[in-house]
């Protein structure tokens, strides 16, 4: 939600993308830590993915 709140999107199209990025991929990966980082981080992390591609 807070994907779409920030991209001025829907829901079902912010979930689309962010199961696109790697940060999700790392998200899976429990080895990764990443699932330790605050939900605004990881809005960076996918927010800094979507731009830079």
């Amino acid at each position: 939600m807070m994907l779409a709140e920030k991209l001025g999107i829907d829901e079902e199209r912010a979930l689309n993308i962010f199961y696109s990025t790697e940060t999700y991929k790392q998200l899976s990966d429990p080895d990764s830590g990443i699932q330790l980082m605050s939900d605004e981080y990881i809005l960076e992390n996918v927010l800094n993915e979507i731009i830079g591609r």
